[in-house]
């Protein structure tokens, strides 16, 4: 009886780091992205950027007067977003701004993925829309309203093509949602349909997201992001 406790014990334990490894954060490491975002169809000239995140491995946090283990990761732009891990999965515990003092905390759980890594499996992240743009001659009018993203494990056997080569045996994870905004008396109600495709790497984390949020007007249209892994590097 006890070595098949230990023998389970053993098992649960290797399961969990073997899913942790799509999103690893016990060592120094750093991810350079690149990122496309363009209007469907292609009516303005598309934006391009970078993006690099750096893993700062695992640390001690203060909150609400409590030592807690994290594993923040330091983005490009000075902005810091914190991580835990538990038998349940990988949440997003808070943010924390170039210019505050202070760690911002989720009001809920944001999860980043939920054990077990498994065909089917389902959790509810809250979101909101970011990529609905309209540009008017003298501003710009983004269409910002909060929502839930159903995400939803595809597969775990993808192949990804990017910059540094192709992996194979990849983690596929779908989010799905439909939300509206309520814009002034010229625009009116605008449906948005939001999916989100992302593709993680056992011992690499995030290779690719693509990003769509399609409207029902043909005033803001449709938006397309993709961003894609460049540049990975252990320190």
């Amino acid at each position: 009886m006890k070595f098949l406790f230990l023998a389970s014990l053993f098992f649960l334990i290797a399961c969990s780091k073997n899913e942790q490894s799509y999103f690893p954060f016990e060592q120094i490491r750093s991810w350079s992205y690149s990122i496309k975002i363009k209007k469907i169809p292609e009516l303005e000239n598309s934006v391009t950027y970078k993006k690099t995140t750096i893993s700062l491995g695992r640390k001690k946090i203060k909150i609400n007067n409590k030592s807690i283990s994290s594993y923040p990761f330091l983005r490009e732009n000075g902005t810091t977003f914190y991580y835990q891990t538990s038998d349940e999965g990988i949440f997003r515990k808070g943010i924390k701004f170039l210019e505050s003092p202070n760690i911002l905390l989720e009001k809920k759980k944001r999860t980043v993925l939920m054990y077990p890594l498994e065909v089917g499996k389902k959790w509810t992240v809250e979101s909101k829309t970011f990529l609905i743009l309209k540009r008017y001659p003298y501003y710009d009018y983004r269409a910002t309203t909060n929502f839930q993203l159903k995400y939803k494990v595809i597969s775990t056997n993808e192949i990804v093509q990017t910059p540094m080569g192709k992996f194979k045996n990849c983690l596929k994870i779908l989010g799905t949602g439909k939300t509206s905004f309520i814009g002034n008396s010229e625009i009116g109600t605008i449906d948005i349909e939001v999916s989100s495709e992302e593709w993680y790497a056992k011992n690499v984390g995030l290779l690719k997201t693509v990003r769509t949020e399609k409207t029902n007007s043909d005033l803001f249209g449709n938006t397309k992001m993709v961003q894609l892994l460049e540049n990975y590097q252990k320190n």
